[in-house]
């Protein structure tokens, strides 16, 4: 095994730098269709009534783009918690379990370990847990808009 995976906290912060580099390019692209798509008039009449940068920012292109934001970020929750296939074929959870995610010892229990029973009870757990969770979260988020907007 190559040395930045030999101690817990280096190989944590490898995971870490390999799941930015995996998806920083989605979520660059998924703002950059969003500020893409913002009107242009909208933009024309705040520059015509003298609105700064930091207020078009605030006032027009944040509020605009929280849609395309929270879609975006759901995604990337969504996939965060999949994370096992990076764990997996880059150090199998080790060393010593550091790297190991929920959905990472869930495969290992239900393949390696063919505890097919467990595996699929913390499967089915999981996925309430997630669903719980992203209701919540759109919940709160749809609230949070329906307030700003």
């Amino acid at each position: 095994s190559p040395a930045f995976f030999s101690t817990p906290e280096i190989a944590r912060l490898s995971i870490m730098i390999l799941d930015a580099w995996t998806f920083i390019p989605f979520m660059m692209i998924m703002l950059l269709a969003g500020l893409q798509a913002l009107p242009k008039e909208v933009n024309e009449a705040a520059r015509i009534d003298g609105a700064n940068n930091w207020q078009h920012f605030w006032e027009i292109t944040f509020p605009l783009m929280l849609p395309v934001s929270i879609t975006a970020t759901v995604i990337r929750i969504i996939f965060k918690l999949k994370l096992a296939d990076i764990v997996i074929n880059v150090t199998s959870g080790g060393p010593g379990g550091a790297t190991d995610t929920v959905t990472s010892f869930i495969f290992r229990e239900y393949r390696d370990r063919s505890n097919v029973g467990y595996g699929t009870m913390m499967a089915v757990v999981f996925l309430i847990i997630i669903i719980i969770m992203m209701t919540a979260l759109l919940n709160l988020l749809n609230r949070w808009m329906n307030k700003v907007t």
